[in-house]
């Protein structure tokens, strides 16, 4: 299971990034028939999957969190596990069908499946991230960051700093 559950290793570490749009669609529920609300403010983001510095992947490495605020509101994805993750050319790190529980005062309190990409060009890292919970209420932001020293994407066989085992 280890090899395909981890195809690769990412650390991915977004902080404090500002002027963030974070769309909420809220689900139909009775409560919640009401159109979209847009939010712009912080985010703090981080993925951390099968991540090691040795040479080697390791399965029991299995993170992610997103934390949101605008004004009072809060958005969070915690507690978040992975589903199918993927490594592109040492720049793209994707994962599908990952699990979160969604927290905060503008969302929810569910169990959201959540789906992401982060794509470096240059120093630049361009991060789309979508949740859906179990009632239907959708959360969206794309937004672009300054690729933080912390992050790293690669193959199981590399190690951190470059090295190959």
């Amino acid at each position: 299971m280890g090899v395909q559950e981890c195809p690769c290793k990412y650390r991915l570490v977004v902080t404090n990034e500002t002027g963030v749009t974070v769309t909420v669609t809220p689900g139909v529920t009775p409560a919640q028939e009401e159109p979209p609300n847009g939010f712009v403010g912080n985010i703090n983001f981080t993925a951390i999957q099968c991540f090691t510095g040795a040479a080697m992947c390791n399965p029991a490495v299995d993170n992610f969190e997103m934390n949101f605020v605008s004004n009072g509101n809060t958005i969070n994805l915690v507690q978040g596990r992975r589903g199918t993750i993927a490594c592109v050319e040492d720049t793209q790190a994707f994962m599908f069908d990952g699990t979160a529980l969604g927290t905060g005062n503008a969302i929810p309190m569910q169990q959201y499946t959540v789906d992401f990409s982060y794509t470096i060009l240059n120093d630049t890292a361009s991060v789309t991230i979508t949740a859906t919970g179990e009632d239907g209420t959708i959360i969206t932001t794309t937004f672009i960051a300054d690729v933080s020293p912390a992050t790293f994407i690669g193959d199981c066989e590399d190690m951190v700093g470059g090295g190959m085992n």
